[in-house]
C-alpha cells in the first residue's frame, strides 16, 4: 500500500489518520499483513503531520518576523 500525501495540509492529514484508525479497528482479527500494512500507513502519516505542523509553525514565525520588520534569516534564538 502506498500513501500519497502531498498536497494535504494538517487538517487532511489528521482526516487520515482517523480514517486510517476506523479501518485497524475495523481490521481486527483479519490478517497480520494487514495489520501491519495499516500500521506502516499510520506511522507514516503521523511523521507527515508532525513534519507539517513545524513547517506551517516556522512559515508562521518567519511571516510574524516580516510583519515586525525583523529580518527572519537573521534571527537566530538560541535556549
Amino acid at each position: 500500500m502506498f500513501l500519497d500525501l502531498d498536497g494535504l495540509n494538517v487538517e487532511q492529514l489528521l482526516q487520515k489518520q482517523i480514517e486510517i484508525r476506523q479501518r485497524m479497528s475495523q481490521a481486527r482479527g483479519m490478517s497480520v499483513q494487514v495489520m501491519y500494512q495499516l500500521q506502516n500507513m499510520l506511522e507514516y502519516v503521523n511523521v507527515e503531520l508532525q513534519t507539517r505542523i513545524a513547517q506551517e509553525q516556522v512559515k508562521s514565525s518567519r511571516e510574524k518576523l516580516i510583519s515586525e520588520g525583523k529580518n527572519p534569516d537573521s534571527s537566530f534564538e538560541i535556549g
